[in-house]
């Protein structure tokens, strides 16, 4: 079991997503950390980027834009980020977005664990994975 617990994941939980997200990952025993918990407020993107790729963590975002940004999108290549962004609505409640991820969390391990870093996958409401980088 030591071996295995060391290979597990750690999921970073930025800011875009309900601190609640980081909350709930750990109630089921994940390794959770979210963004509040290492950065102040206003970090800019690349700086959290840099040290989720140093580290091999598993990134969780609802910023669409991130794949856009130029500095954004090179800090995930650069430093080998495997990201994943939930593009649910606006509208959605907290409850309904942790729900959203915990019910795709294992499916989002396994594409961490093989797939290629760097790469951006976006995550729908339906839970499908659609490779972006």
């Amino acid at each position: 079991m030591g071996e295995a617990r060391r290979r597990r994941s750690v999921i970073f939980v930025d800011g875009s997503m309900p601190r609640s997200v980081a909350d709930e990952l750990k109630a089921i025993g994940k390794d959770a950390i979210a963004k509040i918990e290492l950065f102040p407020d206003g970090t800019k993107d690349p700086v959290w980027l840099r040290k989720v790729g140093e580290n091999g963590w598993l990134a969780i975002t609802r910023d669409v834009n991130i794949r856009f940004r130029p500095g954004e999108k090179q800090a995930i290549i650069d430093h080998r980020v495997g990201c994943f962004i939930f593009t649910y609505k606006n509208s959605m409640k907290k409850s309904e977005i942790v729900e959203l991820v915990l019910t795709h969390i294992e499916k989002m391990e396994r594409a961490f664990a093989t797939t290629r870093r760097p790469f951006i996958y976006t995550i729908a409401t339906d839970g499908q994975l659609r490779k972006y980088v």
